[in-house]
């Protein structure tokens, strides 16, 4: 029998994370930050890449800012498809084709910041959904996470790029600084009749409900309902705008419906 028989299998490295290559040479993790940081840095030269927009988006006119636990996947794939499930912010969008971001429809759908916290830290817990996985590098860093503390601890010790999607802030996707750059704003769970009326014109019917994550029920004490209100400070703010908003038109709508009576 040859000797070689009895060699011990060869044992390749494991190859590295290409998140944390992307860590070491661009500063972020994600590829949509590595863009969304030269756009701030390089606006001009980064419309050159105005090709990288899905062109379903140019097709519709409509461009959708992907807010992640926000029903966001579902609403993506019923406009787009399959591939075009990314988060890229709207500064992203506004940069890389200007002349698509001022012609077109921009929305986002935003959701209450202590129930997307509630689905954020069972995203987390559970490591992801079946059909979107939490990413390894933000899975090795949360597996001390069992408590809702935990959690709370690791997003306050950390900058927006240092934090997986679910866990950052809304207004980072649909803001520049304090300026609300995404043109029509609807609430998740608040708004859903009014999204599928404006969903409508454009062919889409009844969104199904995708990257449903496995709830864990919360019940946050007043300490912890401070610290959420102080991480998502700007999300709090702007929830409440579209509130105020949607009573403006319904106050709008009253009126002008009692002047028709008249």
């Amino acid at each position: 029998m040859s000797s070689a028989c009895n060699e011990a299998p060869t044992i390749w490295p494991a190859l590295p994370d290409p998140k944390s290559i992307n860590r070491l040479v661009f500063g972020a993790y994600y590829e949509e930050d590595i863009y969304d940081q030269a756009c701030r840095v390089l606006p001009a030269a980064m419309r050159a890449f105005w090709w990288r927009v899905p062109e379903q988006m140019a097709q519709r006119n409509l461009i959708f800012v992907h807010v992640p636990r926000a029903a966001g996947t579902s609403i993506s794939r019923a406009l787009y498809g399959e591939g075009c499930t990314h988060h890229y912010s709207a500064r992203y969008y506004r940069t890389v084709h200007p002349k698509l971001w001022a012609r077109a429809q921009s929305f986002a759908v935003l959701r209450d910041p202590f129930d997307r916290f509630a689905s954020a830290y069972a995203f987390v817990r559970a490591g992801g959904t079946p059909s979107c996985r939490l990413s390894d590098v933000f899975a090795r860093q949360t597996a001390h996470v069992v408590t809702v503390d935990d959690y709370l601890s690791f997003l306050e010790d950390r900058e927006p790029l240092d934090l997986d999607f679910v866990m950052r802030p809304q207004s980072w996707f649909v803001c520049d600084g304090d300026t609300v750059l995404v043109r029509n704003l609807f609430l998740y769970g608040e708004d859903d009749d009014a999204l599928a009326a404006w969903l409508a014109p454009h062919g889409v019917g009844p969104v199904p409900w995708l990257n449903r994550s496995s709830r864990i029920a919360l019940l946050l004490n007043p300490a912890q309902r401070r610290r959420i209100a102080r991480l998502y400070a700007q999300d709090f703010v702007l929830i409440e705008s579209v509130r105020a908003g949607r009573a403006r038109q319904r106050e709008d709508a009253f009126h002008a419906a009692g002047i028709a009576a008249e």
